[in-house]
């Protein structure tokens, strides 16, 4: 699935020291410490267990109203393993390398109230979650009302298991589930590079389930500044084969303007399985402006089982979607792989020519066979578009080729005019360029964001995100080019 982000991208450029000009100081359990005393100085690092990171702050209880800076530290505030029923709230953590704040195999933690921005300043190498405020194998948690925005590394707020992949650190883990927890009314924005509220499980034997993300408020603005995309997007996913996660539920979120979808639920892992999972009641409205992530054209909500091989595919079943408001995307509710999937009633707005519920066929079901006149007739499960059949062409039909979720197709003319149908996007065509030789076949790019025209003479142009490797048009051959080709397969998006 193309969701899965560059993790690249997480080299941020370091931000400049903050010059402290006064002492700063925090409580834990009534001891005063005392950071940065000398200017352009933070905290005094110390172990965060056995993560492999650093922390400014260790907490193992109530921690009320202070300011972390944690300038030169991987972590603000860890709470390791066997902490319980501690609260952290009011507090503004900066400046850390990694995480604003980190729960690692604890229960019943609240984080309230709080401020964690400008972290994720310098990542670690092999993080794979490395949200602002990150909670690995922790249950019956809440992330509560907090404002988690301008953090560099990899978007907001996560809920994972633990175990031998601990997606918070470098090093492994103890095996512990995710269970029960909250994220409800957080201010997310702002926050680079990954999404804004991910629960994801990782390992096999642990999982995540009886997960809430309620009464959020989630807004990007569409536009790539210095330290690249705000992705966004609230996702729930099996990453590794063999992982569950279950009893989902997703309520009266706001999600505006993600760079991806507002609402992804993705299970991705070899024998994976994600089940119940309740999304009623968000608005979402302008989402998925990122021509590079999801299916062909903007969705608000995605629900895939990505297919990782012909026997092995993972589960998503049990799934209701009702009750959301809809709006500013080409899909409302896109759907591959999935089943049981409830999709009304819902409100659902989209932009033109758009489908409110698509739902991917599956391969093999059908095909289309077009004319030279530009006629499209459908057979199976293919759906029909649209076609040029009467609308009296330049040239005649010589190709067609679907998009890869096969919710639309384009029509390509000999004389290089391209005319897009359903979810195919137009990138350009050579209808107005003097030819040496009649087109003779077209090639959609794996992603659908663009394609390839050959000609007869064994030229090849491009467009969209289609990349040029050489063509034939300067060599001798001894028949004229018929077709091409492109290497690999997308299975829907």
């Amino acid at each position: 699935m193309i969701f899965a982000l560059c993790k690249e991208c997480r080299k941020a450029t370091r931000l400049a020291r903050a010059v402290l000009s006064t002492v700063l100081v925090f409580g834990v359990s009534g001891t005063v410490v005392v950071l940065g005393a000398e200017s352009a100085n933070a905290a005094t690092c110390v172990s965060a267990g056995t993560t492999g990171l650093t922390a400014a702050v260790v907490a193992t209880s109530n921690l009320t109203g202070s300011t972390v800076n944690a300038t030169g530290c991987d972590v603000g505030i860890y709470v390791p393993p066997g902490t319980s029923g501690i609260t952290i709230t009011g507090v503004n953590v900066f400046g850390a390398n990694d995480h604003g704040i980190f729960v690692q195999n604890a229960s019943g933690i609240t984080i309230s109230n709080s401020t964690v921005q400008a972290n994720g300043v310098n990542p670690t190498t092999g993080i794979l979650e490395n949200k602002a405020i990150q909670l690995v194998g922790s249950s019956n948690s809440k992330v509560t009302g907090n404002t988690v925005t301008g953090n560099y590394a990899d978007g907001g707020i996560s809920v994972t298991d633990d175990g031998p992949i601990d997606p918070g650190a470098p090093l492994p883990g103890s095996l512990s589930q995710a269970n029960n927890d909250l994220v409800s009314n957080n201010t997310v924005n702002s926050n680079y590079k990954g999404y804004a509220v991910v629960f994801a499980a990782y390992n096999a034997s642990a999982g995540v389930s009886g997960g809430t993300v309620s009464s959020n408020t989630l807004t990007g603005t569409k536009t790539i500044g210095p330290h690249g995309p705000v992705i966004g997007g609230v996702v729930i996913s099996t990453n590794r084969p063999g992982t569950t996660v279950s009893s989902m539920t997703l309520n009266g979120n706001s999600i505006s303007d993600q760079g991806v979808s507002g609402i992804i639920l993705d299970s991705n892992g070899t024998g994976s399985t994600m089940s119940g999972v309740t999304v009623t009641s968000n608005t979402l409205s302008g989402n998925d402006w990122l021509p590079s992530y999801g299916p062909p054209r903007s969705a608000a909500i995605v629900v895939e089982a990505t297919p990782v091989g012909p026997s092995s595919g993972p589960v998503l079943k049990d799934v209701t979607i009702t009750g959301n408001t809809i709006s500013g995307s080409f899909y409302g509710i896109w759907i591959n792989g999935a089943t049981s999937v409830v999709t009304s009633p819902n409100t659902i707005t989209t932009t033109p020519g758009g489908v409110a519920v698509y739902t991917v066929a599956a391969p093999g079901a059908g095909y289309w066979v077009c004319t030279a006149d530009g006629g499209v007739f459908t057979f199976g499960q293919s759906r029909f578009f649209g076609s040029m059949g009467g609308h009296g062409l330049a040239a005649r039909v010589v190709g067609m080729v679907p998009t890869p979720d096969q919710g639309g197709y384009w029509l390509v003319g000999a004389d290089g005019g391209v005319f897009t149908f359903g979810d195919a996007g137009f990138y350009g065509s050579m209808a107005q360029v003097r030819l040496a030789a009649q087109i003779v076949g077209i090639a959609p790019t794996p992603d659908g964001h663009g394609y390839w025209l050959v000609g007869a003479d064994g030229g090849v142009f491009t467009f969209g995100d289609a990349g040029f490797y050489g063509s034939m048009y300067q060599y001798r051959h001894t028949a004229a080019i018929t077709c091409i080709a492109r290497v690999g397969f997308a299975a829907a998006a």
